[in-house]
């Protein structure tokens, strides 16, 4: 039998030669394809491969560049500024940062009078958050000798020019203030050349929170990006991983896609907006350092963390969490009715996660004499007085761009506009003052 095979073979490959093995190496290629897409190992080789996609995707965006600074305040001649696109000079200011060395802290809580007065000390730089964060997270931003407790809150970090005194890290809520000594400051900021798109400001404390009252107008520009739309089987793919593979129903414009067992995702057709519901999630998070880290893991897995992606706001210690799209320093409002990505942490197994399929893609050119002149802080707080909003009732005020997409197009245009929160509600204000009215914006 043996020796009858080897002849044929022999004969085989003098006829044909080289074509014929090759012909026979795809199919035994083919062949152990199909055995392998067959194999019940398949499942887990595909989740593996979706993790090493997503380690590359780590490596484009940090959990440190995810909770970054979104705002610059300087003084100069007991004067503040605020830096309009603030970004390129605190990311070079933390990495100067990084070589101070500093000593124990001590903790102190303020007045409301002492607070204001550490807010607007003379000769200093005051690199702020967008809201609170986790004093663990402020600790791998910075990378140097501080060492502040992992779940205090932090809202911004004042930083001498001179590097001398004291590097000191506020947090707003409590009045607290963490100072360290400095040690050592090989550079300091004094160095620093500050950009002159820049607005005149003072803060306020408004209840328990600091409001940026911008004293003069600020004309900005209006800027349009193609729109990208992300796949939903990208999103299928990470969030239904270890589990079986989802049944599809279609209501309309709504797409649900479930699993039967512990999960569930819908998407909007038309707005592009996700909802996603996890109930065996094993490990939230316990704390509010945790939770942030676990808010930048989900982001990753899930594919959401273009460049241009950052950290806004903070509830419930961070069992709630917004992350918005930023272009030129400031915030994309009404994209969707709470932002680019919001998490929710409903109890000890249950994770919301709510998204947009939309990102920005490709700027398109724009005509640098078109702009949009904002009022000032004061203007607009009687505006709102105005309209029934008291100043008391707001929590915060910002400078932001509305997302006004045409999907017909997949053009994305951003327009700046004055911004205000209620509660934890955000709001443009042109939108109050035309409910007002009894109109539509």
């Amino acid at each position: 039998m043996i020796n009858r095979l080897h002849y044929r073979f022999k004969v085989l490959f003098r006829r044909f030669g080289l074509v014929a093995m090759l012909i026979l190496a795809i199919g035994v290629s083919i062949a152990l394809s199909v055995s392998l897409w067959r194999s019940p190992g398949r499942d887990l080789n595909r989740d593996k491969s979706n993790a090493d996609a997503t380690q590359q995707v780590v490596a484009s965006k940090s959990l440190t560049d995810l909770y970054g600074f979104d705002q610059l305040v300087y003084n100069e001649d007991n004067v503040q500024y605020s830096i309009i696109d603030y970004r390129p000079t605190t990311t070079k200011m933390v990495k100067r940062l990084a070589t101070w060395e500093v000593g124990d802290y001590t903790k102190q809580k303020l007045t409301k009078a002492a607070y204001l007065d550490a807010l607007s000390k003379k000769g200093t730089v005051m690199i702020s958050f967008p809201d609170v964060v986790a004093g663990g997270v402020v600790n791998q931003i910075l990378a140097n000798d501080v060492d502040l407790p992992s779940n205090v809150e932090i809202n911004r970090i004042r930083v001498p020019q001179k590097g001398k005194d004291a590097l000191v890290f506020m947090d707003d809520k409590h009045r607290t203030i963490y100072q360290y000594t400095i040690k050592s400051a090989p550079k300091s900021f004094a160095s620093f050349k500050m950009s002159d798109e820049r607005v005149k400001v003072k803060f306020e404390i408004n209840g328990k929170r600091v409001l940026t009252d911008a004293l003069e107008t600020v004309s900005l520009r209006s800027y349009s990006y193609l729109m990208e739309t992300n796949a939903t089987n990208n999103y299928l793919s990470a969030l239904f991983a270890g589990t079986t593979t989802p049944s599809a129903n279609r209501d309309g414009n709504v797409l649900t896609y479930n699993d039967g067992v512990s999960r569930q995702m819908t998407v909007d057709t038309v707005s592009g907006v996700a909802k996603y519901d996890a109930y065996d999630v094993a490990d939230l998070g316990k704390t509010f350092n945790q939770r942030m880290a676990k808010g930048y893991d989900w982001l990753v897995r899930i594919h959401q963390i273009p460049d241009n992606i950052y950290f806004f706001e903070s509830h419930d210690m961070g069992r709630h969490l917004i992350y918005r799209l930023y272009v030129n320093g400031l915030p994309i409002f009404n994209q969707t009715a709470y932002g680019t990505v919001q998490m929710k942490q409903h109890d000890s197994r249950h994770q919301e996660i709510d998204f947009s399929q939309y990102s920005l893609q490709v700027p398109l050119p724009a005509d640098n004499n078109v702009r949009v002149t904002l009022p000032t802080s004061d203007e607009v707080i009687k505006q709102l007085a105005d309209a029934g909003v008291s100043k008391q009732s707001i929590t915060n005020m910002a400078y932001g761009y509305r997302w006004v997409s045409d999907t017909n197009q997949n053009i994305v245009t951003l327009q700046p506009e004055w911004y205000f929160e209620v509660g934890s509600t955000w709001q443009a204000v042109n939108d109050k003052l035309a409910e007002n009215q009894g109109g539509t914006n």
